[in-house]
């Protein structure tokens, strides 16, 4: 079984904190907590599983999840589902919406302008430390999907490129992770949670968080995945991270190249 082979390659530490950790909402509130289990960031340079797919610009290790996806929306997280993230809860009746897309585009919710003030002042009472209760749009997403034959064997890896303004992960009813940093990728690691066959993802995706004291802009508010998302796979060994610096002598005739990279040994 494709899972076995997967779990095996994780200690017995790593497998047991993977099933074991949960989402707390009141974490969202808290501006000291703005990710858990994201992988760090790292050079967007591409890689091929063969010189003839590269050859071809046919990226076999790359597979968008953009789409439609299965949609519920609330007003506030008080009112949205519980629970739904779980294995045994059909979720294939909802609605459906677009991803990428802010979901104000999209007919929940509406597009807000402010440039002076938080958007939530005039309408609720929230102090530093705090989030909005009472209007605070909580849209919870489904996926269902299944590994590429091509990414057997290898680590595979989610990438949100942005989604406004945290959200807290799923697959397969298990607690991924959360992050906030809207307009900046958010990547995990999904091998330790996959399982053959039909794969269920989901999120709970915040339109305000603690980080929304620090993102306020001069910029209409909207919410949602409004980025791509995609699942990419790594071999065995791979350079995750890749720096280069061409630096030039003052006399302009000589340089020196710097490269310096991280391998991961899967």
């Amino acid at each position: 079984m494709r899972q076995k082979s997967r779990t095996q390659k994780k200690d017995d530490n790593q497998e047991k904190e993977s099933t074991t950790m949960s989402f707390e909402y009141d974490k969202v509130k808290d501006p000291t907590y703005f990710e858990e289990n994201r992988i760090a960031a790292h050079s967007d340079h591409k890689w091929y599983d063969s010189e003839q797919a590269y050859l071809d610009g046919e990226n076999q290790l790359k597979r968008s999840l953009g789409g439609l996806w299965k949609f519920a929306y609330a007003p506030n997280y008080a009112s949205s589902m519980k629970g739904f993230e779980a294995l045994d809860v059909d979720c294939k009746n909802w609605a459906d919406i677009r991803v990428p897309a802010h979901i104000q585009m999209e007919g929940y919710d509406k597009p807000h302008y402010t440039n002076l003030v938080y958007p939530w002042d005039g309408f609720e009472e929230v102090k530093p430390g705090e989030i909005p209760e009472q209007f605070n749009p909580v849209a919870n997403y489904v996926k269902y999907f299944q590994v590429p034959a091509q990414m057997e064997g290898k680590e595979i890896f989610v990438s949100f490129q942005g989604v406004e303004s945290g959200f807290a992960l799923w697959v397969n009813g298990q607690f991924v992770g959360y992050s906030e940093d809207s307009f900046t990728p958010s990547e995990f690691c999904l091998t330790p949670y996959l399982k053959d066959g039909e794969n269920k993802m989901a999120l709970t995706v915040f339109k305000w968080t603690s980080s929304s004291w620090c993102e306020d802009q001069d910029f209409f508010r909207f919410s949602g995945i409004f980025r791509d998302v995609y699942l990419y796979a790594e071999p065995k060994v791979h350079v995750r991270d890749l720096k280069v610096l061409a630096l030039v002598e003052d006399n302009m005739e000589e340089g020196e190249l710097k490269l310096s990279f991280k391998a991961n040994l899967f």
